[in-house]
């Protein structure tokens, strides 16, 4: 991440902390119910925003080793960006992603890299398992 992107997110962050805590002033009467959904609401914003900076450092996955469980070779398709599940809200990442010469089969390789699987089966059960379709 350049240093660009992390002041635009420290700057994002710090003012949507401002905001809730002028909120929490604004609002002296408030319940103890209202405080936690205006922080859980907080910790989402910017918890979502940090994952998809963290994520986007990893990269994006430029290349795809091995052959297809067909014995295809992989053709690049470019970049695709998907929308991920994760434990703190869908998060947008951007991905290479190839297809099968040989039979179609797709996949991302950056995600399972990161997902710690290492073959089409593993990508497919984690497939159905962790990511969502955009």
């Amino acid at each position: 991440m350049g240093q660009p992107e992390q002041e635009t997110i420290i700057t994002e962050v710090t003012r949507l902390t401002e905001e809730l805590l002028q909120w929490a002033k604004a609002h002296p009467n408030c319940t103890l119910r209202e405080l936690e959904e205006h922080v859980q609401e907080w910790k989402t914003r910017t918890g979502t925003r940090l994952l998809e900076a963290a994520v986007a450092t990893q990269g994006t996955g430029m290349r795809a080793e091995g052959t297809c469980s067909c014995r295809g070779q992989w053709m690049s398709q470019g970049y695709r960006e998907r929308q991920v599940m994760t434990s703190q809200g869908v998060i947008r990442v951007k991905r290479a992603y190839f297809t099968c010469e040989r039979c179609g089969q797709g996949f991302f390789p950056l995600a399972l890299r990161s997902a710690g699987m290492g073959g089409e089966r593993e990508w497919n059960q984690a497939w159905k398992q962790i990511f969502q379709a955009a």
